[in-house]
């Protein structure tokens, strides 16, 4: 074969900036082979084939299956071609609108950081609250520690296995009941605030209203029951009534920290 009409491994691989062992890869899943292989084991490659390699290696950069590359090299036609692209672009606008839901998530993430920032002490307010929808798992309390990071998983599992990144934040629930009762050394529900009631199976609402709020740091889980002592005291100072369960909203926890005297939480109380 003339060297005039053929290129060596090492020529072709010059021709698109790539090692020969890439096109040892494509030989070994049978994608595109060398005209010839000598005896001694030189391989060589024809002018005509470069032009096919440049669609192989271009729709590869486009993430292409090898596969369907394969196929649209050896069956190429301009209606397949079209339909790989118009296929291609359907997928980088979803791409794009995942990208861009998850920005609009980060800068969520980011502003409510940024805002937790300022919270160096216990704040004490009467607020005026939206209606916001939750999805809630009762814990147990006679549970052992796996069993109950095995109830958490389970929990967290639609939004730490969702592609998106979401805005969604944890807490916990006491209910009424049990802190009028003082049963306050353990939670009764972990929650997660959701955006819609549609947006999950089984979701509850937390009511319009005023809501007395503490804001504090120091937030272990093992302060809990001292804060909503103290957020029940501020309502009775105030005269009011506590009327729902207690919310406690995790606004810094372990994805910031180790150390649990830096957790910053929300604790909510409906009144009237």
């Amino acid at each position: 074969m003339s060297k005039d009409k053929t290129f060596t491994i090492g020529e072709f691989a010059n021709l698109f900036g790539i090692s020969k062992q890439t096109l040892f890869y494509y030989e070994r899943n049978n994608i595109f082979v060398p005209n010839m292989i000598a005896d001694n084991g030189y391989r060589y490659y024809t002018m005509d084939q470069y032009y096919i390699f440049e669609i192989i290696i271009t729709l590869r950069k486009l993430g292409i299956p090898l596969k369907t590359i394969k196929n649209y090299v050896e069956h190429r036609n301009s209606l397949d071609l079209e339909k790989l692209l118009d296929d291609k672009i359907l997928e980088y606008d979803l791409q794009i609108e995942l990208l861009k839901q998850n920005m609009a998530n980060l800068i969520k993430r980011s502003n409510r950081m940024k805002q937790t920032d300022k919270i160096i002490n216990k704040t004490f307010f009467i607020e005026e609250c939206p209606k916001e929808y939750y999805v809630s798992t009762s814990l147990d309390s006679n549970k052992t520690m796996k069993e109950q990071i095995t109830v958490v998983a389970a929990h967290n599992a639609p939004f730490t296995t969702n592609e998106i990144f979401t805005e969604h934040i944890n807490g916990y629930i006491f209910t009424k009941e049990n802190y009028e009762k003082g049963t306050i050394s353990f939670a009764n529900y972990i929650y997660t605030r959701i955006n819609y009631a549609e947006e999950y199976s089984f979701s509850h609402i937390k009511p319009e209203g005023n809501y007395a709020i503490l804001l504090t740091n120091d937030a272990g889980h093992q302060k809990y029951a001292a804060f909503i002592k103290e957020l029940l005291l501020f309502i009775k100072e105030k005269k009011l009534t506590p009327m729902s369960d207690c919310y406690i909203c995790q606004l810094r926890n372990y994805w910031t920290t180790d150390n649990p005297e830096k957790y910053i939480a929300r604790l909510e109380i409906q009144v009237k």
